[in-house]
């Protein structure tokens, strides 16, 4: 029933003097029963009042004691057992006396690297605190938050974990590990639509298939999670650890073939977790940590997976719940500062372990709120605009087929199973940037007109009845007369309107320019789409959030990760700024990447790097998405896009 609960202490003051006082847990840290006693009354204390982390047995006879206690309200489920046949825990958490066909689904992923305990440790206290009336289980957002929804937790790496659990041993042998006993980062080990490395080993292992099953059980794939019944997946989140850093806590935002409000949803969310630190104690505990050890760590930071760590990954788990048309799900993840740590104990391990425990709080209780009351989001377009339609197509019975290395299955891609999977087939795909338009008009306040290269040359399509036209990645995506498709151009900009041009479509930029010389433009390949910020008042760049750089990501449109094969295209600043072009953000010494440069009464705003067409050049069995605009693209588009005549 709700009102139980254990015999408990109130909340212990979180602070050096007290942790100090009061005794510290010895090699059983928790309550396997009621009659257990811990130094504050918890099932799993406070982790400033112990030395070491969470066993496994612990948290297998902790959680059985939740349960026991509260069995209207958890589920303990094994989705199956790990390489070195561990259980592979789901603590499934709602209000079972309401019945679950209706309710959405929302997931959190703990320590999917063995070696990165601060998601699992966290864990175990949100699922106590929300279930016991004597911390939040009386409050009334959790109440409703279990009326409506089915909260996953899955410790999806018991291998790594349980490798490295032996208290206060520092000694050989007794290291968690990053990877499962299989030998296989986890955390790359999921079929992504996009570029796949072949060496990840894709479903090969037990967890990884776990996982997969338990997503796809509750997938609803084409589904909108706001249209009404909908009991698919919504929000997620997967907790990790970093090395060292001088944030307590690192926002990473996943990016896919995400439409406008998805991406702002994620924003959204990443915004909202350095306020709940505040409320869920993060602050005092960095600020007796810095005390302690004469630090500086600050709260949080986010931005993309690229933005924070410097790299994208092909096979994550939470890329995999997002992707659409198959999970469907909303993911964020995020790192914890200093839970690299393989051995079960810490320089300051109260404070450590608490910093960790509290940021996993304000970070699941920021998501289970904004899942209760999803923001809406509406794209400001600052006047009447189209953009310039591609029939073309990347396909995967197109000439390129499927590319280079997909023809036949590489010998160490793994596909379904242990061994290649013999029915294992070629994820079909039919995919176009054009697609990225098309989503954005769902949510613009003045949606955008296709409009087609022959209609504007017969005079069919009128440029000057727009304020803004979006070219982009193909100067002339459709044949005609070339010297009178730059003319119309140019005509529709002198004349007072906006001519945005991105990616590929850059070579236009000398047709329409008489200070911009063909070699002048250049494309330089790099790891992502990104661009580096010049003056941050200026109108190009309002409304910057977060560790702002990357504009595409690679991986959902078929570019390797950490490759340098993401084409950047650039101008000259010279050239760029002459005759008072403007340069709002570069790509390389001397290099323009962003900005507007005027022309007659109008101007021409320029991106080198935000929608390229998807490639076929690399290894992509599970077929390729549409676009991979970051939130910091869709902010850049929308700030050209603010124009009138």
């Amino acid at each position: 029933m709700r009102f139980r609960s254990l015999a408990v202490l109130g909340t212990v003051a979180i602070t050096t003097t007290a942790a100090a006082a009061l005794p510290v847990a010895g090699t059983e840290p928790v309550k396997c029963s009621e009659s257990d006693v811990t130094p504050d009354g918890r099932v799993f204390p406070e982790p400033i009042l112990t030395e070491t982390f969470i066993r496994f047995p612990e948290f297998e006879c902790g959680i059985e004691l939740l349960d026991s206690v509260f069995p209207d309200f958890i589920d303990i489920d094994v989705l199956d057992e790990s390489s070195s046949g561990l259980p592979i825990y789901d603590v499934v958490m709602t209000d079972e006396q309401l019945p679950e066909d209706d309710k959405q689904h929302l997931l959190v992923i703990n320590s999917i690297h063995g070696n990165e305990p601060a998601g699992r440790e966290g864990a175990f206290r949100v699922i106590e605190d929300m279930v016991d009336p004597w911390r939040l289980g009386n409050e009334d957002w959790v109440r409703e938050l279990l009326d409506r929804f089915v909260v996953h937790f899955v410790f999806a790496n018991p291998d790594g974990w349980v490798n490295g659990d032996v208290h206060g041993d520092h000694g050989a042998g007794n290291i968690m590990t990053r990877r499962n006993d299989g030998n296989r980062d986890l955390n790359r080990n999921f079929p992504v639509q996009g570029y796949l490395r072949a060496s990840n080993g894709t479903l090969d292992q037990p967890e990884g298939r776990a996982l997969d099953a338990l997503l796809l059980e509750h997938a609803v794939p084409n589904a909108d999670s706001d249209a009404a019944g909908y009991d698919g997946w919504y929000l997620g989140t997967d907790n990790h650890g970093q090395g060292p850093k001088t944030v307590a806590a690192s926002g990473l935002q996943i990016v896919g073939e995400f439409d406008f409000e998805k991406s702002e949803r994620l924003a959204h969310f990443a915004d909202g977790i350095e306020p709940a630190m505040a409320e869920y104690g993060v602050l005092d505990v960095i600020e007796q940590l810095n005390q302690v050890t004469d630090g500086a760590v600050r709260p949080y930071e986010w931005g993309t997976l690229y933005d924070i760590l410097g790299y994208s990954a092909s096979g994550s788990g939470i890329d995999y719940y997002n992707t659409p048309g198959v999970v469907n799900g909303t993911g964020f993840a995020t790192e914890m500062t200093a839970s690299n740590a393989p051995y079960n104990a810490l320089t300051h391990p109260g404070l450590v372990n608490q910093m960790w425990v509290n940021s996993v709080r304000a970070i699941n209780y920021t998501m289970f709120k904004d899942a209760l009351d999803p923001p809406s989001y509406t794209y400001p377009v600052g006047g009447a605009a189209a953009y310039v339609f591609d029939p073309e197509r990347v396909r995967h019975d197109d000439a390129n087929g499927f590319g280079p290395g997909n023809e036949s299955i590489p010998g160490d891609f793994t596909g379904d199973d242990a061994n290649v999977d013999p029915d294992f087939q070629l994820r079909r795909y039919d995919v176009s940037r054009m697609k990225f338009f098309e989503d954005l008009n769902r949510y613009a306040d003045q949606p955008l007109d296709a409009i087609r290269v022959p209609d504007v040359l017969s005079g069919e399509v009128d440029l000057s009845t727009y304020d803004s036209v979006v070219l982009t990645e193909d100067a002339m995506p459709e044949a005609g007369d070339h010297s009178a498709w730059v003319t119309a151009l140019r005509s529709f900009a002198a004349g007072g309107g906006n001519l945005v041009v991105t990616d590929a479509a850059a070579p236009i930029l000398a047709d329409l320019f008489d200070d911009i010389e063909p070699g002048d433009i250049s494309m330089q390949r790099r790891n992502v789409g990104y661009v580096d910020f010049g003056d941050r008042s200026h109108h190009l760049n309002e409304g910057l959030r977060g560790v702002a750089s990357q504009t595409y990501d690679v991986i959902p449109i078929g570019y390797p990760d950490n490759n340098g094969q993401a084409p950047n295209w650039r101008v000259a600043t010279a050239a760029w700024d002459a005759n008072a072009g403007y340069t709002a953000g570069t790509n390389g010494n001397g290099q323009t990447i962003y900005g507007e440069k005027p022309l007659g009464d109008g101007k021409v705003s320029f991106l080198g790097a935000l929608l390229p067409q998807p490639t076929e050049d690399y290894f992509h069995p599970y077929g390729l998405q549409n676009y991979a605009v970051t939130y910091t693209g869709y902010t850049l588009l929308e700030n050209m896009l603010d124009h009138t005549r």
